[in-house]
């Protein structure tokens, strides 16, 4: 299984995090037709994965949920993933559904019945540093996009993208830097700021193997830098 097809699944991105390097490009694709394409991109088969979420906090106390990824067809233009805790009586199905040219539709179904938690696209899934935002790659929907340079991370070339929001809009985030894989089209790195313009949380792969061919995605970690907890997802294939 591919990087880019396991991105498809769980609507993320991986990060290669060693060998930074500077690159002049005479011409940067831009921005928006950038991130178009990110947001157009589709699997093409239903996929299940059985994952498990575990959490480190500060003090060093870890959490570790079960969970499974499914991603259903819905069309040629849509498609919905849902990841869901394997809690009999206390579960929580988070569903992203996405269709190319229109915004992301998010729900959030628990046992508890709990409405505001329905409409907070910022809520964490299973304890972690992961939000329902971040699943959806929300920030590649906001009004501004660009491309700042070329960069290499580890052996990768590739596009940095610049995403704001707009200056109205009161979000999580105030803009988030990612890393676009020339080749693939894939993100593989994402640095997301908070409202005062810091760092808030840094993804990176923790989990990389090479597989009939193809690299395969099994562990990717996101670390909160102001509450110091980590969260890692780990896929079992």
């Amino acid at each position: 299984m591919s990087i880019k097809k396991v991105i498809c699944i769980i609507y993320l991105y991986s990060s290669f995090l060693f060998g930074l390097s500077y690159i002049d490009a005479a011409s940067l694709i831009n921005g928006e037709d950038l991130a178009l394409s990110i947001r157009n991109s589709i699997p093409s088969e239903n996929i299940s994965i059985n994952a498990s979420m575990e959490v480190t906090l500060k003090n060093r106390k870890r959490l570790k949920t079960a969970l499974t990824i499914e991603t259903k067809l819905l069309g040629k233009d849509e498609f919905l993933t849902i990841y869901k805790t394997k809690l009999e009586k206390n579960f929580t199905t988070w569903e992203i559904r996405r269709k190319k040219g229109h915004p992301n539709k998010y729900n959030i179904e628990q046992a508890k019945n709990d409405t505001e938690k329905k409409q907070n696209l910022y809520i964490e899934l299973a304890g972690s540093s992961f939000t329902l935002a971040d699943f959806g790659l929300e920030f590649l929907h906001w009004p501004n996009q660009k491309t700042i340079r070329k960069q290499r991370r580890k052996s990768r070339l590739c596009n940095v993208l610049e995403s704001k929001p707009s200056k109205a809009i009161k979000l999580e985030y105030s803009r988030v830097l990612s890393w676009v894989d020339e080749k693939s089209g894939a993100i593989l790195a994402a640095d997301f700021f908070d409202l005062n313009g810091e760092i808030l949380k840094r993804f990176s792969v923790k989990g990389l193997t090479k597989k009939n061919g193809q690299w395969q995605v099994d562990e990717i970690e996101m670390r909160h830098l102001k509450d110091g907890t980590k969260s890692r997802l780990k896929l079992n294939y």
